[in-house]
């Protein structure tokens, strides 16, 4: 085999709910088949090099701004605000740490100021996404790296394809207001939260539009960071969802995660390449609104996915999307994904 790790996936799709949720489940499998090892995210060292100007390479730099000001749900009126507050926003102002700094603490090696560093045996690392946020007045900051199987085989003996995942994993530094040199402490790091992608590239983080935050009641953090899949002339938007657990509130320190991998959710989509101005297909448009609801019977809410826009209804046809076309994903503790409901 030429690579360590290989999983399925496939290209996002959607239209009406049924058939969201069959696509979804589709692509869903691939990552309810990942199989973590637990990082340690409790251990605490300095991490050099030292945290401090944004990321040299566009995506820490615009993802970081993003996360700043991210949009909060609220778990209930009592446990959380519908935006970051000031506390938090003052945080993200402060200088966070860069892909350099994250790609340091996870792997221990200088990327020299690139969001990219070759790791080990032909696996390489990339920074990914950086978000900054509040639990319980500490102020935390989290920077996320994507990684490519090790490789063994010899050139071109690797297969990529649509199954082919990458691996996730993450950095947390908490912010130290009594050292204003150096402010981002290095909290500690997972090697993998979980695999998610296709054709070995993870989907591209939107920074048109905002993180999406939910606090649940037991004091987890449910985050959904805006993508978006380019697949056979169709853009797809959708939603990557992490879950954080403090440290001090997993039941168990060596099996729970503080950070995990929790699937995707499709949040529209728009053939206008495909369709060449009609000619080929009916051109539509379509968008999705992130709504969280609590259960009732599970910690972690229940995501409804609100559309908006056109879809295919038939050759040559279209139809408006409304409200009966909304698709619900719920979170299987089974696969520790979300999945669409049938």
């Amino acid at each position: 085999m030429a690579s360590t790790r290989k999983s399925e996936g496939k290209g996002l799709r959607t239209g009406n709910a049924a058939a969201a949720a069959l696509l979804v489940a589709a692509i869903t499998a691939a990552f309810a088949a990942m199989s973590p090892t637990p990082g340690n995210a409790a251990q605490e060292k300095a991490a050099a090099p030292a945290a401090g100007a944004p990321a040299a390479g566009a995506p820490a730099a615009a993802l970081s701004a993003a996360s700043a000001s991210a949009a909060a749900e609220p778990a209930n009126p009592a446990s959380a605000t519908s935006a970051p507050t000031p506390s938090a926003a003052a945080s993200a102002q402060a200088a966070l740490p860069d892909a350099a700094s994250v790609l340091y603490a996870i792997h221990q090696v200088d990327s020299k100021g690139a969001d990219s560093a070759d790791v080990a045996n032909g696996s390489v690392a990339t920074y990914w996404f950086g978000h900054a946020f509040e639990m319980d007045g500490t102020p935390y900051f989290t920077g996320f790296v994507w990684e490519t199987a090790e490789r063994y085989g010899k050139p071109g003996e690797d297969d990529v394809g649509p199954m082919t995942t990458v691996n996730l994993a993450e950095a947390t530094f908490i912010r130290d207001p009594a050292s204003p040199s150096s402010p981002w402490k290095f909290r500690g790091m997972e090697p993998t939260i979980g695999e998610f992608g296709a054709y070995e590239r993870p989907p591209e983080v939107d920074t048109r539009r905002k993180p999406r935050e939910y606090r649940t009641a037991a004091g987890k953090l449910l985050l959904a960071v805006p993508t978006e899949t380019f697949d056979n002339g169709i853009t797809i938007s959708g939603y990557t969802l992490l879950v954080f657990t403090p440290p001090e509130k997993r039941q168990d320190e060596a099996k729970d995660k503080v950070w995990a991998y929790a699937g995707e959710v499709i949040a529209g989509e728009d053939n206008g390449p495909a369709c060449a101005d009609g000619d080929v297909m009916p051109c539509t448009r379509s968008e999705g609104e992130l709504v969280f609801s609590a259960t009732g019977t599970a910690d972690l809410p229940r995501v409804t996915v609100q559309f908006s826009g056109t879809t295919i209804s038939g050759p040559g046809k279209t139809r408006k999307l409304g409200p009966a076309d909304a698709v619900i994903y719920t979170y299987d503790t089974t696969r520790k994904a979300y999945v669409a409901q049938q």
